[in-house]
């Protein structure tokens, strides 16, 4: 199905910075919140104001912004098609291939830091792990449940809404898929801040951006974003496999070969999903 638009698009630019502009403004908002609720000794949870931001501010400043389209909201935000399941089921595997990506890809990168760099590297790991800390730890099953709405329902769908809705679908109606897909997907690895894991973000922004696109329906991707952050709070809670602890560095050899099987994974999933519109 094509789209068409019925009065004249925002300029390239202009979405860019709003994608942007609304993502500095859930940081800022946070931040804010967490400076005044320390210095008022108010006591709020970090996760609590993580999720009030992402509400307003994610979602519900996208959903507002939205307006500036000339398309109807079902046309933006890709709800006019009913799911097709092939799509969750190529978005499953794509996901596994993101994740043999994610280990074998920070794995290889540790070995390519210089030695004078490697205090410097872990200390911002132990930051990003103390961050991640505050925002889903906990010690009981009310922490766990807490801790999937906080990390993976509120982000799987404002996250998506913003970036594979908004922000690609706009660029989609006077730029090629693929300049969509890249632009909204570096923009989305950008502005998780997170050194460590900026190239594997970046490529499962492409990915969910190539699946979004093809399944014409959002919730396909929200509900694979969904599935990996879940996953992820799992094993925060359990524990993670051994070879998927970034604690432990995996061999030089067996880091490239997961890193490019996992890319030459999603690369294929995502020809796949190309040659189905065919």
């Amino acid at each position: 199905m094509n789209y068409k638009s019925i009065d004249k698009f925002p300029s390239n630019s202009v979405i860019i910075l709003l994608i942007i502009g609304i993502t500095l403004g859930f940081n800022v908002f946070g931040s804010v919140i967490t400076i005044i609720s320390i210095t008022l000794g108010i006591g709020i949870e970090p996760k609590l104001i993580q999720a009030v931001s992402q509400i307003i501010f994610l979602f519900g400043l996208t959903i507002i912004i939205s307006h500036i389209i000339p398309l109807r909201f079902k046309q933006i935000f890709r709800l006019e098609e009913n799911i097709r399941f092939k799509y969750i089921f190529y978005g499953i595997i794509g996901l596994f291939f993101l994740n043999l990506f994610n280990t074998g890809f920070v794995s290889l990168q540790e070995h390519l830091i210089p030695e004078s760099l490697m205090g410097i590297y872990h200390e911002y790991i132990e930051l990003m792990d103390s961050i991640y800390d505050k925002m889903l730890k906990g010690t009981d099953v009310y922490d766990f449940f807490l801790a999937i709405i906080i990390g993976a329902i509120i982000p799987s769908i404002s996250e998506e809404f913003l970036f594979r809705g908004f922000g690609q679908r706009s660029l989609e109606e006077n730029n090629s898929i693929y300049f969509s897909v890249f632009t909204t997907g570096t923009i989305f690895g950008l502005i998780h801040f997170n050194l460590i894991n900026l190239f594997p973000l970046i490529l499962i922004g492409i990915f969910l951006g190539f699946l979004a696109h093809y399944s014409k329906n959002i919730l396909v991707p929200v509900f694979i974003h969904f599935l990996n952050n879940a996953v992820s709070i799992l094993f925060f809670y359990i524990g993670e496999p051994e070879i998927l602890n970034d604690d432990n560095t995996l061999p030089l050899t067996l880091s490239i070969i997961l890193s490019i099987v996992g890319l030459l994974g999603v690369l294929s999933i995502i020809i796949i999903l190309i040659r189905s519109e065919n």
